[in-house]
């Protein structure tokens, strides 16, 4: 995607932008992509592929390498567990939910929805 930092391109009208190839993220796999200022993860679960913050609201660390078991992020820093399909935490640890972005795969590749769409 872009680096960090630089100004992303212009989001298509429907809000998705291309990720990176879907054969590049084999199921069990995160790969934090970059888009402008912010820091995506993808993972790959047995329930798809997910989009996230990659910065844990709760010790404000990477999510990126934590572990993932079904559907469910801990954070390595202090164990903080989200949802990855709705960002809900799921355990005490913190009341903050994950930003949760929409994918869809096309053509063999994995999109993310960067913006939200009008109500």
């Amino acid at each position: 995607m872009i680096p960090l930092g630089s100004k992303p391109r212009e989001v298509p009208p429907d809000g998705f932008v291309d990720a990176l190839a879907f054969a590049e993220l084999p199921p069990g796999a995160q790969k934090t992509i970059l888009y402008g200022f912010e820091r995506i993860l993808l993972c790959h679960t047995d329930e798809g592929v997910r989009a996230v913050v990659d910065v844990c609201p709760h010790a404000l660390q990477p999510l990126a390498g934590s572990a993932i078991v079904g559907a469910v992020i801990r954070c390595a820093k202090h164990g903080a567990e989200f949802d990855l399909a709705t960002g809900k935490p799921c355990n005490g640890v913190t009341r903050q939910s994950l930003r949760v972005y929409p994918v869809r795969i096309r053509d063999g590749r994995i999109q993310v929805r960067v913006n939200k769409l009008p109500a």
